[in-house]
Order: C-alpha cells, then sequence, then structure tokens
C-alpha cells in the first residue's frame, strides 16, 4: 500500500453547480479517509459569462483554508451530446460537425462529445485552470445507471435540472441516442405554452401501435398513480409522489412552469421521433420512461408524458452535487 502525505492534512473536495442565476456548492472535507467536515453555499443573481467576484474569493477562503481544494463543475453546455458510436468518421452519418469537438469513449460503443472551446470556458471558469473536473450529464446520467443497474428493456431515461434535462434511450443496454438541451434564458410565453397543441405526435402513435403489435405483452402495464403507491425494483428507492400541482398564488411562476414543461415535452416528442424513424438508431418501442430528477417535476407533466407516450413512467430523486463529489473522490486518488 502506498503512503501519501496529502492524506495527513485536510482535503476538500468542491462540488459546483450553476443554473440559471445560482451557483450552488457542496464540498466534503476528508483527511486520513475519514469525513471531517461538510460545506453548503448557496450564491444567487450569478452571470455565468461573468463569474461575480464574491465567488471567486469564496473558493480562495477554502484553499487558504484546506491543503488541497478539488473543484468539480457540472457542464451545461448545449454542444454536448452522444451517439452510439466512437469513430469521428461515423459522426458525419449523424449530421454532426467535428470541428472543434473532443469525445469520451463510452463502453467500448458509444461516446459523449462537446466543443472543446465550451470545456475551456469551464476549465477556466474560476479563474485559470480553476477547475479540476468537468461532468457532463451525460456522464453522470450513465454513472446512476452504472450503481442502480441498466434496464434490459428499451428504456428513455431523463436526467432533469431546474433549466436543463439530459435524455438517453438505452436498448439492449447500449446506448442508442443521448442529447442535452440547456433551457436558461428561455422566455415563456402563450405562444411556447401552445406548443404542445401544436405538435403532431400522430406519427409516434402510429409508430406506437406498430409496434406494440410486434413488442412483448404488456399486461402487467400500471397507472402512474398504481405504480406511485406500489413497491419499486431493489435497485430504486420508494416514492410518495403528489399527483397534482402544487397551489400557488403566484401567477407568473405557474405559468413559467408550464411553459418549461411544455417546451420540455416537446423536445421529447421530437427525440423519440428520431429514435423510431431514423434507421441510424435501430429504433424500437420504448418500454417504459425512468426520470432522474435534481429538482421535482411537475407530477401533472409526468402523468401527461405517461398519458401521450403510452409508457410506464418512474421517477427517482438525485442531488447532482452529491454525485460529482461522490466521483471526484474515486477519480482523484490522495
Amino acid at each position: 500500500m502506498s503512503f501519501s502525505v496529502k492524506k495527513l492534512f485536510s482535503n476538500l473536495f468542491l462540488s459546483v453547480v450553476l443554473e440559471g442565476n445560482e451557483c450552488i456548492f457542496f464540498g466534503q472535507v476528508f483527511r486520513n479517509g475519514k469525513l471531517l467536515k461538510t460545506i453548503n453555499a448557496k450564491f444567487t443573481d450569478i452571470n455565468i459569462d461573468n463569474i461575480d467576484e464574491k465567488i471567486i474569493k469564496y473558493i480562495e477562503e477554502q484553499e487558504k483554508t484546506y491543503f488541497g481544494v478539488y473543484v468539480s463543475v457540472f457542464f451545461n453546455d448545449d454542444s454536448q451530446g452522444a451517439l452510439p458510436s466512437v469513430s469521428f468518421d461515423e459522426y458525419k452519418k449523424f449530421n454532426i460537425n467535428t470541428k472543434n469537438l473532443t469525445s469520451l469513449i463510452m463502453q467500448d460503443s458509444w461516446s459523449i462529445y462537446a466543443n472543446l472551446n465550451a470545456i475551456k470556458k469551464y476549465k477556466n471558469l474560476f479563474g485559470q485552470d480553476s477547475v479540476d473536473l468537468i461532468y457532463s450529464p451525460i456522464a453522470l446520467l450513465f454513472h446512476e445507471l452504472l450503481k442502480r443497474g441498466i434496464s434490459p428493456k428499451t428504456t428513455l431515461y431523463l436526467y432533469i435540472h431546474a433549466h436543463s434535462f439530459t435524455l438517453a434511450i438505452f436498448k439492449d443496454k447500449q446506448m442508442k441516442l443521448s442529447t442535452f438541451l440547456n433551457m436558461s434564458g428561455i422566455e415563456e410565453t402563450n405562444q411556447e405554452a401552445e406548443s404542445l397543441k401544436e405538435e403532431d405526435i400522430t406519427d409516434i402513435d402510429n409508430l406506437i401501435i406498430k409496434e406494440e403489435n410486434d413488442a412483448t405483452s404488456l399486461d402487467d402495464f400500471k397507472s402512474l398513480d398504481d405504480f406511485l403507491s406500489d413497491d419499486k425494483p431493489k435497485e430504486f428507492e420508494d416514492l410518495n409522489y403528489e399527483l397534482n400541482m402544487p397551489v400557488s398564488t403566484n401567477v407568473e411562476k405557474s405559468v413559467a412552469i408550464f411553459g418549461y414543461d411544455m417546451k420540455m415535452f416537446d423536445y421529447i416528442v421530437k427525440a423519440v421521433k428520431e429514435f423510431y424513424e431514423n434507421p441510424l438508431y435501430g429504433g424500437d418501442f420504448i418500454e417504459q420512461i425512468i426520470v432522474f430528477e435534481n429538482t421535482k417535476t411537475s407530477a401533472t407533466f409526468l402523468q401527461y408524458l405517461q398519458s401521450e407516450l403510452l409508457v410506464e413512467t418512474s421517477v427517482y430523486p438525485v442531488n447532482t452535487n452529491h454525485i460529482m463529489n461522490e466521483i471526484m473522490q474515486e477519480e482523484i486518488i490522495l
């Protein structure tokens, strides 16, 4: 067993999520392998393109306090995505321009890609080379799947944040399609709220009916109400969910939530249509939807998603900052 002097001193693993106008820190301090302290901090009125000096000073204060400070950041840039290929040459088949892209191979069969300039921006978010690790939500989603077990069913997975979400479809435990959408700054208007009515999902309905004829019987299908009240599979925790939207006197906030939900549904519908219709993805009938939520999702939206796509839907809470912190401790060897 190797000996490390670093272990004798206090080391801070600090994970950061910047989303909307908030910057949220979660940290754990370790010495000699033992957890000494947990840190939580939140800053508001933040602009990711012009990081406030108070945030930089906060990190500098931590660096003065602890022997080692390791910083990770949630990467929520729209340049990222994932494809069922590990070769840039094959990216062209999916109409992805590989100029200024880098990729990370997963399972030896698919890869996550992102723009190099965007990665550089996040690497220097709090100053030159101030960030040690950058975590894509697609990678975080996959980390959760490895922990909990990837379903053998063809499954649509969602990883939801307050202002962004990740979508991934797995078939035979292999990633077939994945994408990310950052909705920060989107103005929710009545026109956007009407987008659900305008979206034609007839093609999806026809495809679902066609695939159902060939699929295994789904006689054990449960409503979301039944599913949320029953015991969940062992790899997931049980939840008790309120199936109605919370009462709110803030009309503007309620409209914004509705607009966000409709934008998300519209995006999901388009992704599912692409999966079914594009032969590059080898599309098959989606048998279930599993949602990981860092921010609690409207139960009304979940019910609508299930009823419109005719797919069983289940929901499980996650904490992105905690997940990043956990991975950091695995990847940074003291």
